[in-house]
């Protein structure tokens, strides 16, 4: 069994933040990353605005998928 691909979604506070875990993602050699993205949430009390929160989707490729040449082991974390 061979693990492809998967797409993982994070919650960051900051702008600066979403710009660091690109760069950690983008420069990690255990997969390449083939999409980023993200959103900015707003936290809101009353109508009004009153935080942020970045929410970022990244998708990681492991494997190809006609010709898988290894085996992941996948573990997270709290």
């Amino acid at each position: 069994m061979y693990l492809l691909s998967c797409t993982d979604t994070y919650r960051v506070e900051t702008v600066a933040e979403v710009e660091a875990l690109h760069e950690e993602l983008s420069n990690d050699p255990n997969f390449t990353l083939v999409s980023f993205s993200y959103k900015t949430k707003y936290i809101k009390e009353k109508r009004e605005i009153v935080g942020e929160y970045q929410v970022v989707t990244a998708k990681k490729v492991f494997n190809d998928e006609k010709e898988p040449d290894r085996v992941v082991n996948v573990s997270y974390g709290v």
